[in-house]
This record gives structure tokens, sequence and C-alpha cells, in this order.
């Protein structure tokens, strides 16, 4: 399938130096882009393609080809052909071709010998009638050979530091070659392009995809843009030659162009290196002890084995995914568990637990499992898509292990809160009772402290707003400075509350000692989490310009990370598309929230929510109705697959469908806002937080003296807030404003 690479061409274009090299992996287009290129080169001059097939060369066999393909006689030697490469007058040879047509040239067989003197070779060349007629020449050398002897090599160089303006020379090579490439980059001779450069971009991943399967699903082109990472030959042998079954041909691909051309060595270890999810030179060493692993590693990453960086962690690497399950298949059973093992152990030493722990699981160790999960930090849950990770795990680990200590408890206790399973968060939460009391009085005041932290968000989720501020107020007497995390959970989750209460004063301090917090132990994403509630809270006080650039702060320090879907970018990018929404900025919130959604795909968390309310509000303000419910209901599904309870997810739901059901009323067109989502008070452009807290306290049934005394403000003031509601609601009775309030989703 033919891919336009117009951004490619343009670059080989607008750079004409001695040297082009695309040096990258079997598969990623290097051949088909000089094709392209010079299909179209001006001046077209003469070109010369000589396919070398990654097969090994000598000096004699390669110039005797080059100097065929020139039009020279046979056994012409090596430095004449360079003799008359840097004549000053290149005439155009009886086998050259134009641009436009690019011959596949015959290679003559190893062993010929030069037949002339070269000295009189050189005076021939320069006598032949077509010698006035100049001309630039391009030397194409396509699938260079990953070694070649000293004498080649040197060759090389003196074709590339010839002193003729007119040659230009292009390789496509899959090992760096050992030339002076310094000393051409450094004059400006040199060009390369590499794998990073030659990937297909999302734009020409799509339209490949359109071409040849385009009724491929978001979710499936998604996977495999992920584990492709732009590959063209990837892209193309993993689409299924069905519907139903995965194409074999990507494996035999990997076996001709990959496999065939690795010695043992190299291939036992990067048959390894396809089931472990990072490695380094020196990981490799202490996991193939004794075997030089360190210089075959390295060698392996020479030649272009699809052993890519790993982001933000320097001197790590992974076998770009598609080839990894491809070549998953060459190494199994016993061998496989030893390595399993083996990896474990250095991992767990290395400090890379929750890659300890995937390799026990894989290698059906549960019990070592979860004697490694024991190690982790308990913020580990906060960072990209562990969250997912630990609940995959907890399917896979019989539950008396996971049972066996608080600290495995507390950290499945809250992997079940913030994934919205709130049933089973409680039923572990009882078992840390199993561990009381402590015989130490200290020992056993944090853990009722821990479990009062987690007992009071399990709460809050459930909406016992009083329950929940009891139990995290407590907790916070008794935790210690190690239990930051819980302090910073209570913290937030009053915030919320406070938030929620309409006192906005109070969550401000709570969310700035959360902040602090956060900051002081060197969490970037417990502050990130806490900046989406300091960012909610600007929206409450109307601050919209300071929400806005909270939001495009933390998002560009997070953008910087790999392919993978990102959660927490997910969330902050909901953030974003609610103040855009919030401004009247439709469809760039639509844009915004599509592409947050994106980040959080199969993310078993209950903040999903937020991305469907978002687009349903979105389509309802569009005068959608139809797709504004057609997002809740996709929502609603969500929800049910991940397990997650009712309490988290009904209410919203409920209220977005209040005002879908409002805003089709003529009448009350102009009395719907848009939405505001985790805990934050749902109110209009022109009612106070104050007032949202009043009517929430009127609706419960409380006379304007409980009211007064419950917020602590005087009977005339409850009175004065209750006026203010009824005009701004067009409501003359308390009655009338409440049941106004529930059709605008202001109350549930």
């Amino acid at each position: 399938m033919f891919v336009p690479r117009p951004h490619l061409i343009d670059a080989l274009e607008g750079k004409q130096c001695r040297l082009q090299l695309l040096c990258a992996p079997a598969g990623y287009g290097k051949t088909s882009l000089l094709q392209q290129y010079l299909q179209g080169v001006e001046p077209p001059g003469q070109v010369v393609w000589m396919s070398l097939c990654g097969q090994p060369q000598t000096l004699e066999h390669l110039s005797a080809t080059l100097a065929n393909a020139l039009g020279l006689a046979l056994g012409t030697a090596p430095n004449a052909v360079l003799a008359f490469l840097d004549s000053s007058k290149l005439a155009t040879g009886p086998s050259s071709s134009r641009a436009g047509s690019l011959p596949q040239l015959t290679e003559f067989p190893c062993g010929s010998e030069p037949a002339r003197e070269e000295a009189i070779l050189v005076n021939e060349f320069l006598s032949t009638e077509n010698s006035n007629k100049a001309e630039p020449i391009r030397l194409v050398f396509d699938d260079l050979p990953a070694h070649m002897p000293p004498d080649l090599n040197h060759w090389f160089d003196q074709l590339l530091s010839l002193k003729t303006p007119r040659l230009q020379v292009l390789v496509t090579c899959r090992q760096r070659p050992d030339w002076n490439l310094p000393r051409l980059m450094l004059t400006g001779q040199l060009q390369e392009l590499g794998a990073g450069q030659l990937a297909l971009r999302p734009d020409e991943f799509e339209s490949l995809i359109d071409a040849l399967a385009p009724h491929t699903d978001a979710p499936a082109r998604e996977k495999l843009w992920h584990e492709t990472g732009g590959w063209c030959a990837g892209v193309r042998l993993s689409l299924p030659m069905d519907h139903a079954q995965p194409s074999p041909l990507l494996s035999q691909y990997l076996e001709r162009e990959l496999l065939s051309r690795l010695n043992e060595d190299q291939r036992e270890v990067i048959c390894g290196l396809a089931h472990l999810s990072r490695a380094s030179a020196p990981f490799c060493e202490q996991l193939w002890e004794g075997q030089q692993a360190t210089r075959v590693f390295n060698s392996l990453l020479e030649c272009q084995a699809f052993v890519f960086p790993l982001e933000q962690q320097s001197g790590w690497f992974r076998l770009l995914p598609a080839v990894a399950q491809a070549l998953q298949s060459q190494l199994s059973g016993a061998p496989l568990n030893r390595l399993r093992l083996r990896a474990c152990q250095l991992l767990s030493v290395l400090g890379q637990v929750d890659d300890a722990v995937e390799q026990a699981l894989c290698a059906d160790q549960p019990e070592v499992a979860a004697n490694y999960m024991e190690r982790l930090w308990l913020s580990w849950i906060l960072s990209e898509r562990h969250l997912s990770k630990l609940m995959d795990w907890r399917e896979r680990i019989e539950p008396q292990l996971l049972h066996s200590s608080p600290r495995l408890i507390y950290l499945c206790a809250k992997a079940l809160l913030f994934s919205g399973r709130l049933d089973e968060a409680a039923e572990c939460l009882a078992r840390l009772g199993h561990f009381l009391p402590l015989p130490d009085t200290r020992r056993n005041q944090r853990l009722l402290a821990n479990w009062q932290a987690l007992y009071g968000t399990l709460q809050a989720l459930r909406g016992h707003v009083d329950s929940a501020r009891l139990h995290c107020r407590a907790a916070l007497d008794d935790l210690a400075a190690e239990d930051w995390l819980s302090v910073l959970l209570c913290h937030c989750i009053l915030a919320r509350i406070a938030m929620e209460a309409g006192d906005l004063v109070e969550a401000q301090s709570l969310l700035d000692h959360s902040l602090e917090l956060a900051r002081r132990q060197g969490s970037h994403e417990s502050e990130v989490l806490v900046n989406v509630d300091r960012a909610r809270l600007l929206m409450l006080q109307r601050q919209w310009g300071q929400a806005q650039s909270l939001v495009r702060s933390e998002l560009n320090r997070l953008t910087v990370k790999g392919a993978q879907p990102y959660p927490l970018l997910g969330r902050l990018l909901f953030a974003q598309g609610e103040l855009l929404l919030q401004q009247g900025h439709i469809h760039e919130a639509e844009v915004v929230v599509q592409a947050g959604l994106l980040q959080v795909r199969g993310c078993c968390a209950p903040f999903v929510l937020n991305a469907y309310l978002l687009l349903s509000e979105i389509a309802s303000c569009s005068h959608d109705p139809e797709k504004a419910r057609w997002h809740l209901y996709e929502a609603e599904r969500r929800m049910h697959w991940g397990k997650i309870h009712a309490a988290c997810y009904q209410g919203p739901i409920a209220r977005q469908n209040a005002r879908i059901a409002a805003r089709e009323q003529p009448a009350n067109d102009d009395k719907v806002s848009p939405i505001r989502l985790a805990g934050v008070a749902d109110y209009q452009d022109d009612l106070t937080p104050r007032e949202v807290s009043v009517l929430k306290l009127l609706a419960e049934g409380m006379s304007i003296r409980e009211v007064g005394s419950r917020l602590f403000i005087s009977e005339n003031t409850v009175k004065t807030h209750a006026k203010n509601i009824n005009v701004k609601l067009g409501a003359c009775r308390r009655t009338q404003a409440i049941n106004s309030a529930k059709a605008m989703g202001i109350l549930a």
C-alpha cells in the first residue's frame, strides 16, 4: 500500500548534502521513500540504484557492480571508480537512468578482478565523447549490510570526501555504518532520518487504516497505534486477515527480516526481551549472567532490532510491543519461567516493583507476587494506569494472600474506593479489624486512623456527609507524618464536602494544605489531583482565568508522557473541557473532552463518568437531546461494566437527565446553565454558593431558624437568601423554587 510522505520528501529536498542516510529497522518505508523522492527530484541528473539486500559485500564486488552501473569497463579498480566520480565532467553512461526509472541492477558475482591499470582507465573515461555533458549524479545504496570489511568502509569514506559538488550519496540501512559521520555532520554534509522521523504520523496511520480496513473501530485503531508506534510494516501486517483472527504474516516477516540476520546469542536475548516490559544493558548482564549480555544487548541496539528507548527513563529500553507479541512464542515453558523469576529478583532490587509483581504472576507464582506488592509505595496507585493494574492483580491472586497483612488490605481497599466498588471496599476495610488491637499503642492508633481515613472516604462517596466529616476529622488527630497519603485524602474529602456546602473559604484552606503536603512529599500525581479540585474551586469562585491558567499549567507538564493512555491527563482534559463549556466554547470543549476520553479508555475508575456528562451537556446545548441521552446511556453502561457502585453515578446521571428535559421546554431555555461536575454543587450563574446551601437545607424541610443555626447566620439573612432564590428561579413559594431547582439539576 503506497503512503505519500510529502513532509519527508520536503525534508530531503530541503537539504542537498553529500550523504542522506535513512537508518531504521525493517519495514519503515526507507526504500519507498527514496523512490518517491527520486521521482520528482530537480535537476534529475544521473541516478544509479544499487540494491544490496543487506548481503555481505567486498570492496572488489561492490566497486565492480558500481562500475558496470556507471557504464565503465568490466574490472574497473575501486580507486578508478572514485577518480571517475571525482572528475569535473561526469558523463551519462549507457547504463545510467534518469529519475523516474529506477532499475533494479543485477549484482556481479563476488571475486571479479580489475582488468586494466587505473591510470589508463581514468584517461579513457575522460576522453569519451559524452564527457562534455556534465550532470549531477546520485548513487543509491539500498539496504546496506550491517557489517562491512575495513577496506570497504575506507572506500566509502573516500567516496564521501570527494570534492565534486555534483555527487550525492543516498543510503538506506538498518545499522549506522562505520564511516566518518561526525566530520560530515560538522561540515553540514549529512542528513540522517531515523525510525522516529520515518514512522507514520497519526494522519498517515489513519489514512492507511482507512484504505486497508476502513471498518476498524476507534478502540482497535488506538490499540494498533500503541503497539506499532507508526511502524509501517507492522501496521499493515497486524491487521486481521478476517474479522476474527490476527494475521500470521507479522511473525513470518520478523523471522525473515529480523531473526534470520541475528546470531544465536542475539536471538536468545531478543526473544527474552519479548517477555519484559523494560530492559537495560546492566539488567541484561545480570539476567543472562556469564553470556556477555551487555555486548549482545548493545549489538541489538546498533542493528536496529526494534529496541527503542523509554521516554524519561535514561538507559532503559523496550521491544516495540507489536514485535514483542509476535516473538513471544519463541520462548516458553520452563526456560521462560526461569527467566521470569530471575527478572523478578532483579527488578525488585532496582525498585521496579510493579514489573516484578507482573513477572511473578506470569510465572504462576502468586505468593511471590503478593510479597512484592507489600513493597509498593502507597502513592504508587495514583500514577499512570496503576489503578487498573492493581485491580487486574486482584483477579489473579487468591484473596487469602491479599488479606495477609494490613498494608495489602489498605492498598486493595484504597484501589476499590478509587474504582467506585464501594461494597467490596467496605468488606476489605472490615478485615483491618482482624489485626486490632496491635501490641504497640501508637501503631494501634495509626492503624485505626488509617482505617478511619478510608472509611470517611467511603461514607463521602455514598453521600453520607456527616459521617464522612466525622471520620476524616477524627483520623487527622492520630495520623503520623508517615501516613501523609491518608492525611491528603482526608483533606481532599473535607474540601469537597465544604465546596458542596458552599463553604468556599474552608475548602480553600484545606486544598492549600493538601497542595503543600503533596509538594513536600514530591508526589507530582498527588499535586495534579489536588489541582484538579483547586480548579473546580476557582470555577465556583468565578475566577475563570485563574482556573484556566492552573489547568493549562498542569497539562503542559503532563503532555510529555508517551503514547500510553494516561488517566491523570484525562482528568485534566475533562477540567479544561468543563472550563471551555462554561465559557460557551462548545465545539472546542467537545474536542478536548473526546481527547480526554481516549486517555481513560479501559480505566476502571468512576471519574470516567465526567466525560460522558460533559458530552451529554454539550449535545444538549447543541439542541440534540437524543445524542445527549445516548451519552448518558453509555455512561451508565461503563459504570455497570466497571462494577461501580450506584451511589457514584445515579445522582449525576439523573440530574443531567432532568437538565435535558428542562432544556427541551422552550419556557425554560434561558434558565438552564451548563453542567458542573466528583461532588461540586450545581447552580445557576446568578445563584451564589451560599444561596445554594440555603436552598438545599430548605429542600430538606428545615425551618428558617434551623437553616440559620446550621449555617451560623441570622434568620433575617436566611430570609433574604430565600427571597433572592425565589426571584432568580422565578418562583413565588418555597415549593416552586425547590421544584424548579430539581428540574434544572441544581438539586438532586
